[in-house]
């Protein structure tokens, strides 16, 4: 769902009105299956600002996965190896997709196209999902009772849901032969154009953004946590943890120093931070 432009402030406020309102039990009851690795990634994001629906569920997903959807608002699913189900066997962890069947590339823009992930399928069309950007304000918020078919239907679209076989516990795939890291290893950051996240646990807060370059060593890992396999780190800015999909070993024996490119602080909204910074 495209996103009206919005202020830090009024971000801010939402924030507040958002979980004044949760703790009041003014959503309604919904019911979560936390088990699932997607549905698990996605409610920690409830209350905090993440942009707009479709790129929210394609970093949960690839989080979650490993997988990395691609752009389409129905091959961007297929590419990474999703399936089409009916409504009514759709389960938790599963994929709403609200767009026009004619119109689904990546500069798709018209009312009612919306991403959302079901939380509980409620058996008559309606299901308890979770998404972001609901109130045009890029907050994550639980949603209760959601019709999709209704919003479709008065807009002229069409509602399709994707599933990820095998999502819960299924590792993202196998890694490059000889890739997998040991404490000791000297590392570098592989994210052409792009920084990578340093977290104070596997998939846990941003501490910063490294650039695209940056060694680092190994000290601990990997643990696998929401599909994906995670290394603590030294760092030029301490320690933390990492996606190991993204570290690369220093293969030669003189190394050149490690990257000057400009590391990403992390800044309060994540409206200023870039969107395609990757875990």
């Amino acid at each position: 769902m495209p996103m009206t432009p919005h202020r830090h402030t009024l971000a801010t406020v939402l924030v507040a009105i958002l979980a004044v309102a949760g703790a009041a039990g003014l959503f309604g009851p919904v019911h979560a299956d936390s088990n699932h690795p997607i549905v698990e990634r996605a409610l920690r994001d409830i209350g905090t600002y993440q942009g707009e629906c479709w790129p929210w569920v394609r970093r949960v997903v690839f989080e979650a996965t490993g997988r990395e959807m691609g752009f389409d608002y129905r091959g961007g699913f297929l590419e990474a190896g999703a399936i089409e189900i009916e409504a009514a066997d759709a389960a938790p962890g599963d994929i709403i997709q609200v767009a026009r069947d004619g119109w689904t590339s990546p500069d798709a823009d018209y009312p009612g196209l919306h991403t959302a992930i079901v939380i509980r399928n409620r058996g008559d069309g309606t299901f308890d999902a979770i998404d972001s950007n609901q109130a045009w304000d890029g907050i994550v918020r639980l949603r209760p009772a959601y019709d999709p078919f209704a919003q479709a239907n008065a807009n002229g679209l069409q509602v399709r849901i994707y599933r990820f076989p095998g999502a819960a516990g299924q590792p993202p795939g196998p890694r490059t032969p000889g890739s997998s890291l040991a404490p000791g290893d000297t590392v570098r950051v592989n994210t052409p154009g792009d920084c990578l996240r340093l977290r104070t646990s596997p998939g846990g807060e941003i501490i910063q953004c490294l650039a695209h370059g940056t060694r680092v060593t190994v000290i601990e890992g990997p643990v696998r946590q929401v599909g994906v396999e995670w290394y603590r780190v030294a760092t030029p800015l301490g320690e933390g943890w990492m996606a190991g999909l993204y570290l690369q070993r220093e293969t030669g024996p003189a190394a050149a120093p490690s990257a000057q490119g400009p590391t990403r602080p992390l800044l309060q909204y994540r409206a200023v931070v870039p969107l395609t910074a990757v875990d």
